[in-house]
């Protein structure tokens, strides 16, 4: 049968590739882009390091490693047609200790399976020729790595859509959908402009003012605790030799800094942020109980111990926000100006749905009448910033060691489009899946990976790389001196407050992460439920894929 009317929910860089897929193969389409921000990109997409990943670390072979190489071949030559800032910069992975050096060399093993250009390891003495002010015992060094602005691609690739005659409709939020033998019908509703994106469009970001910086030291007042302290009273490093001396074996058995309680991540956040605020002290006493059951799983003691009035499975039980598709607070309706609720309608019928909502993927899906699992549990992604100089301090990409036993603690710093340096990220559990104001949350989301059981799994099982201890957390300096690991040149002084991105993590109820594309499809209806970390530069070889699945047995 002809396919006539195609909706794509989700204006990120997946679902506006998604809808010019559509276009190219069927010029004919009517295609309708819905997302209840105001722009697109407005949230991940527009949130990045602007890393395109070449590869290194993928197995060889899997969906992800095929599809990240046919996503560079068509992505390199589109942002070249279209304008969209790219450039190549290298990338060196830094090894800091014997045990980072013997994965170090596994992914230089998958990066030869992979045929990633270049790649080849660097001892000590070799490091300063690609990097003069690195410092580690093993590099791998990836030469044709490169940045781009994924929210400038995003752009372009909505231009496409609509010279084709594709269509957005912004600030329209789709809430169900009823799903029949050869169509789908969308339900929805109008947001107003203020409160369908919050002001996270892709150019929304912080300051730099350090009442912006929702860290200990960002309201410490002038002088103190800002983005220039350094608590140890010391600047950049000293010379050479001295800073060689810095790099030290460590044991085999080394795993993170000892002596860190471990702690989950949202308790803390909150009680940075708000702990003399009345209603924060009221709620104190259950944010500690989340705290001490994931003590207790590290622990051994009974992880079915009640918590918050409820045992483990009347938690299990609870529903309440599986069937919230919103990003609103306390799950409020959205109001019209008179002060109404905005009242649900009908926004069209179509022969294709494709749903790419990221943040919302497990809501919407719940929506759909579709398993609510795998879980979104959303991660913070706070980066910093040095303004550009002309000296030289890193010239490309320089990276941690990813440890598949400290998943998300991967940190980097970027020579930025601007020739700035981006830090970061610090990653920790989201106060809300759309909240990237430092002094903002949503009680529903917080509650919502409460909730589920996936994530007190993963926090168990990562125990202290993942749940992330008090002080990395909260403090800038903290951060900045681990990252001054792999650079003692960088100045602390200039520091400053970066983007902030909230990362949608698909998790299984056994608390694994799912990092390969995952789809649900029912009828003419299909979902992306879960991505893989190279989704970004993959996004236009995905883009294919998801057209493919969405198509298959509908078009001729």
């Amino acid at each position: 049968m002809s396919i006539s009317r195609v909706a794509v929910v989700g204006a990120g860089i997946l679902g506006v590739a998604a809808a010019r897929e559509v276009t190219m193969r069927f010029p004919d389409a009517e295609v309708t882009v819905f997302d209840k921000a105001e722009t697109v990109a407005a949230h991940q997409s527009g949130h990045t390091s602007g890393i395109v990943d070449s590869g290194l670390d993928q197995k060889p072979g899997s969906a992800e490693a095929k599809l990240t190489r046919r996503g560079l071949q068509l992505l390199i030559p589109y942002m070249a047609q279209a304008g969209v800032p790219y450039r190549e910069c290298a990338q060196l992975l830094i090894a800091q200790n014997t045990d980072e050096a013997e994965r170090l060399e596994e992914i230089f093993a998958r990066a030869k399976d992979n045929e990633v250009p270049g790649a080849r390891l660097l001892e000590r003495h070799e490091i300063g020729a690609v990097e003069p002010a690195v410092r580690g015992v093993l590099g791998l060094f990836s030469p044709h790595a490169a940045i781009a602005d994924f929210a400038a691609l995003t752009t372009a690739l909505a231009s496409d859509v609509r010279a084709a005659g594709g269509t957005f409709r912004f600030t329209t939020e789709v809430t169900g959908f009823d799903t029949m033998s050869n169509e789908v019908r969308l339900r929805g509703r109008q947001v107003p402009a203020d409160d369908s994106s919050s002001g996270h469009g892709a150019a929304a970001e912080d300051s730099g003012d350090d009442r912006s910086d929702g860290t200990a030291e960002g309201r410490g007042g002038p002088g103190e605790g800002t983005a220039g302290h350094d608590e140890r009273g010391e600047g950049a490093a000293g010379d050479r030799d001295d800073r060689d001396e810095q790099v030290r074996d460590r044991p085999r058995t080394y795993r993170g800094e000892e002596g860190r309680d471990p702690v989950i991540g949202i308790g803390d956040e909150l009680r940075d942020r708000f702990g003399q605020q009345d209603w924060f002290k009221q709620a104190e006493s259950t944010i500690g109980e989340w705290t001490q059951k994931l003590s207790d799983s590290w622990s051994g003691r009974d992880d079915r111990r009640s918590w918050g009035g409820r045992t483990g499975e009347e938690r299990g039980s609870a529903r309440d926000d599986d069937r919230r598709t919103d990003g609103g607070r306390n799950d409020a309706p959205h109001r019209d100006s008179s002060g109404r609720d905005a009242a649900e309608e009908v926004l069209g019928v179509f022969d294709i749905v494709i749903v790419c909502a990221g943040l919302q993927a497990d809501r919407l899906a719940t929506a759909a009448g579709l398993d609510a699992e795998p879980r979104i549990v959303p991660f913070t992604s706070d980066y910093y910033r040095i303004p550009a100089t002309d000296t030289e301090v890193v010239r490309g990409i320089i990276g941690s060691v990813p440890d598949p036993q400290a998943p998300l603690t991967e940190t980097s710093i970027v020579r930025g489009l601007d020739d700035g340096l981006i830090l970061g990220p610090n990653t920790f559990v989201a106060l809300g899946r759309e909240t990237y104001d430092r002094h903002g949350f949503d009680l529903a989301d917080i509650g919502s990976t409460a909730r589920s059981k996936g994530f007190w799994k993963f926090a168990a099982q990562t125990a202290k790389t993942a749940a992330r201890g008090v002080r990395p957390l909260v403090s800038k300096t903290a951060f900045v001196d681990g990252i001054r690991r792999f650079v003692p040149e960088l100045d602390p002084n200039t520091v400053a407050p970066g983007p902030r991105g909230v990362r949608a993590q698909a998790m299984t109820a056994d608390g694994e992460l799912i990092d390969e594309l995952t789809m649900t499809r029912r009828g003419r209806l299909t979902m992306v439920r879960a991505v893989p970390k190279s989704a970004a530069t993959s996004a236009l070889a995905i883009a294919e894929t998801i057209v493919d699945r969405a198509f298959e047995n509908t078009a001729r």
